[in-house]
């Protein structure tokens, strides 16, 4: 019989490795920087699973269509293949002509992967509310059928996950909680990618009814806000990275706070034209609220869960050192 202290140290440490388990999801269109972030995902451990970004399902011509279609390098393994879909698309497509939509979908995907090297599991990127939900809810139920030999999760957001009744639980057979973008456009004068008392306050309750992974932000923006008359009018965007060393350096911005700067001279900016008096404000997740949310994300997510870094295109680049995550 194996004695009870001695049962106890080897539980822990296996739970202490389980936590441990990382991702990493790809969300870029192509593959250029694919050896430097192959490395990085080495630094991180062995077997990384990769969830990529196959392509995005828009409203164009009021018709669904796919767009920003990626194209897989040969022999890459994907774990999980990730959709985006546009609201407008849930929106506006009759209930009747969902499981069209799903079949579209999925012959796409088969067109993608290559015999042989499918991806594991579908991951559907959409942000449901009332009025789209029984539309989303539908496609989901389709895609099980047409896709069983996948498992199929879907992006969870905080107010999802804090409030399950309200929002309802999406009939997946797993979710992947987003950890991030806790503030809204609406409140420029708090942050829109991460704020630690908002995520403790979604997160409160830990009994969300669905298995879960959850993705924590090594990635940066900056958003633009522009003052317009026209309440219609789109006043913002926002630009990845966060370009906080360029901004530093230009003499067209002029510094306000550490992380805020004004236009001074109308310009071009990473594809964007800038007028005067346009505010950039650049926001990153610090090394200490990186740890503190590996932590916490390795309570909420599921048994054989993943934690999964995104975006690896800036998490390879030297921002996030895979130390950080150790």
């Amino acid at each position: 019989m194996v004695p009870i202290f001695r049962f106890l140290i080897i539980s822990f440490f296996l739970f202490s490795c389980e936590e441990k388990k990382l991702g990493v999801i790809h969300w870029s269109t192509d593959f250029q920087n694919l050896p430097i972030e192959k490395k990085y995902c080495d630094s991180l451990g062995e077997n990384i699973p990769w969830m990529v970004r196959y392509f995005d399902i828009v409203w164009e011509k009021n018709q669904a269509v796919p767009t920003a279609i990626t194209s897989i390098p040969s022999n890459f393994k994907v774990q999980t293949s990730a959709i985006f879909i546009q609201r407008q698309v849930m929106e506006s497509t009759p209930k009747s002509q969902i499981s069209n939509l799903a079949q579209k979908i999925s012959s796409l995907i088969g067109n993608l992967e290559k015999e042989g090297n499918e991806s594991d599991v579908l991951l559907l990127d959409f942000d449901w509310g009332k009025t789209t939900k029984a539309n989303y809810f539908q496609l989901i139920a389709d895609l099980k059928k047409l896709l069983p030999q996948k498992k199929i999760s879907s992006t969870i957001r905080l107010s999802q996950y804090a409030n399950p009744l309200v929002y309802g639980v999406p009939p997946s057979d797993h979710g992947l909680l987003m950890m991030y973008q806790t503030g809204s456009l609406n409140q420029p004068e708090k942050p829109l990618l991460w704020e630690k008392s908002e995520v403790e306050k979604y997160t409160a309750e830990n009994n969300y009814p669905l298995p879960l992974d959850v993705a924590i932000p090594t990635f940066s923006w900056s958003i633009i806000r522009r003052n317009v008359s026209v309440s219609s009018k789109k006043n913002f965007s926002i630009v990845f990275p966060s370009h906080q060393q360029d901004l530093l350096q230009d003499k067209n911005f002029k510094q306000i706070k550490f992380n805020v700067f004004s236009c001074i001279n109308p310009h071009f900016f990473h594809g964007f034209f800038l007028l005067e008096g346009d505010i950039i404000t650049c926001e990153k997740v610090s090394k200490n609220e990186l740890k503190w949310a590996l932590n916490l994300a390795s309570r909420i997510k599921r048994v054989n869960g993943h934690i999964y870094l995104y975006l690896i295109e800036e998490a390879a680049n030297g921002s996030y050192p895979a130390e950080w995550f150790q």
